[in-house]
């Protein structure tokens, strides 16, 4: 007779899902410009956007008025001693 102890059932697999998405047109193009300003991968954006984690607006957004500085040309010559004040220089 042997001593010998049968081995161990091998433990169930954990279960998984493979997805593959694909996204094109102007949705591929801004998941591309948003992954490369993020620093991410256009293929993780392309993940979260159809699992609603990343919404892109469907309709245009409206424009926005940037408001430009309208400073003397000479402003950044005396920046330097200006910032220069507050250190006890």
């Amino acid at each position: 007779m042997s001593t010998q102890s049968e081995p161990a059932p091998e433990p169930p697999a954990q279960p998984s899902i493979t997805a593959s998405v694909t996204v094109s047109g102007v949705e591929a193009q801004i998941l591309r410009d948003l992954a490369a300003v993020l620093g991410r991968t256009p293929e993780e954006l392309a993940i979260e956007h159809p699992a609603g984690v990343l919404p892109i607006p469907t309709e245009p957004l409206p424009p926005v008025d940037w408001g430009l500085f309208d400073g003397p040309p000479d402003l950044a010559a005396g920046a330097g001693d200006w910032l220069h004040e507050g250190t006890g220089r």
